[in-house]
């Protein structure tokens, strides 16, 4: 197997440091709250609550979107692209590895989206990644392809 590669989104926080920064902020916003209870505006207190759940709920989330992830593999002749969403649905892009091309299209705001195209059919990957871990993991394909098409014999030349 000359490729064998998993992409999953990135998460800036771990849940222990997530359950702190709720927290924090939580005990915050209590704070806030007896003060805005001591002054009489005690209609602001249903919102805060509102706020500290509504950012868990986000955070919860993000950790559920977080399941979701790609593999690459290069075995025998098939370049094989398998999504996995969140909740489990896996969806499989096959590509003949000869023909396949990487292209990176760089976008005037500095992005760059990946794609696999091969006959016609185009497949954009890593649409979670960065747009430098893009191109990084587009290079690797390249390498990968590149190395699989020098052992092979080119089957456009008649001998």
């Amino acid at each position: 197997m000359l490729l064998d590669l998993t992409l999953t989104p990135n998460r800036s926080f771990s849940r222990r440091h997530t359950r702190w920064l709720i927290l924090a902020v939580g005990g915050v916003f209590f704070l806030g709250a007896l003060r805005f209870l001591a002054l009489g505006a005690w209609p602001i207190i249903p919102f805060m609550v509102a706020d500290v759940a509504l950012l868990a709920w986000a955070f919860r989330a993000n950790y559920a979107a977080a399941r979701g992830h790609e593999r690459l593999t290069l075995a025998g002749d098939d370049l094989t692209l398998a999504r996995v969403s969140a909740h489990g649905v896996e969806r499989r892009y096959g590509f003949e590895a000869y023909w396949t091309q990487v292209e990176i299209e760089e976008t005037p705001a500095g992005d760059a989206h990946l794609w696999l195209a091969a006959r016609g059919r185009r497949v954009r990957v890593g649409g979670f990644l960065s747009a430098p871990e893009r191109r990084d993991v587009g290079a690797t394909i390249a390498a990968a392809l590149n190395s699989y098409r020098s052992g092979k014999p080119s089957t456009s030349s008649i001998a």
